[in-house]
């Protein structure tokens, strides 16, 4: 089985393929001391989506910098559900994020008390849907502990974001099927910037794309000479992809989404019409830094590898 950091980073990156969005993550670690941080920057392309964390290794750092009330630690305790809570809400409120996972604990092989022992940890996660906390009793050694600590909160955020991606079960939805083309030249793809004047995801950036009114490759061929007045003679196909499905749950919609790859001989000659307002040719691995249309980097995917 895959790390769980490499899971967190497959559901993240699924979601975006599904919805257009990408989910941000941040970390408040008080027990773990940054160990959670660590293994989700493991992963190759994790600042796409990881913003960052604060160890609040002291009660001073969760109240002055995180924004826990005194008043919280001082009723319930630094290790405390309210706590990990009250981190977690905290975090997600100072680095801006989407998701952020918190963790306070007793690591041993002091600091126990007649109520709490050592092991005692909870976790907790805030999100716009939901803030939750669990609790764990773990056994072992200080590094042990704090190892098990950092594995439970990365589980509990992969559980999370499998259930965003259940959430995006596809009933009752209307489906549309349309091309999505990149266009090549000198091992680098061209996207255009889609203007206010379309009917969706304006100001995003996407391929030659339009709804499949003939058979696809008809269609695509069709789309690229009104959007760029390339016809059939300036291209060659490369590679016509398999189609994916990607869910707008605003639009109440399913797009079937047909991906296409041609090779421009004379890039020269494009010219584009009032669906777009930018070009730019970059390098494929270059495209996650462009907000785009819902699925693109995965359409794009689906013809180059």
């Amino acid at each position: 089985m895959s790390q769980i950091q490499q899971q967190v980073s497959k559901s993240i990156r699924s979601y975006q393929a599904k919805t257009g969005k990408l989910l941000t993550i941040g970390t408040v670690e008080s027990a773990t001391g940054g160990r959670i941080g660590d293994k989700i920057t493991n992963v190759p392309g994790s600042s796409d989506y990881y913003k960052g964390s604060v160890i609040s290794y002291s009660n001073d750092v969760k109240i002055g910098i995180v924004g826990v009330k005194e008043e919280t630690i001082r009723k319930h305790g630094a290790v405390s559900s309210e706590t990990a809570i009250a981190m977690a809400q905290g975090g997600k409120k100072l680095l801006k994020v989407d998701v952020c996972i918190a963790d306070t604990g007793i690591t041993g092989p002091g600091g126990a008390t007649s109520e709490k022992s050592v092991g005692l940890f909870y976790i907790a996660l805030s999100a716009e849907d939901v803030t939750l906390s669990q609790e764990y009793h773990f056994q072992g050694s200080r590094e042990s502990n704090k190892q098990k600590a950092t594995d439970a909160s990365l589980d509990l955020l992969k559980e999370y974001l499998e259930k965003c991606l259940g959430n995006e079960a596809e009933n009752n939805l209307e489906e549309k099927h349309a091309i999505t083309c990149f266009l090549e030249h000198g091992n680098k793809i061209l996207i255009l910037r889609r203007s206010h004047k379309v009917g969706t995801y304006q100001r995003c950036w996407a391929g030659v794309s339009g709804y499949i009114e003939t058979n696809d490759l008809t269609q695509a061929f069709t789309e690229i000479s009104e959007e760029t007045e390339l016809y059939e003679s300036d291209l060659k196909l490369i590679k016509q992809g398999k189609p994916l499905d990607v869910v707008d749950r605003v639009l109440k919609r399913k797009w079937i989404i047909h991906p296409f790859l041609f090779h421009v001989k004379s890039p020269e000659k494009i010219k584009t019409n009032w669906e777009h307002t930018e070009v730019r040719w970059i390098k494929p691995e270059d495209l996650g830094k462009y907000r785009t249309v819902p699925g693109l980097k995965e359409a794009l995917n689906r013809v180059i590898k």
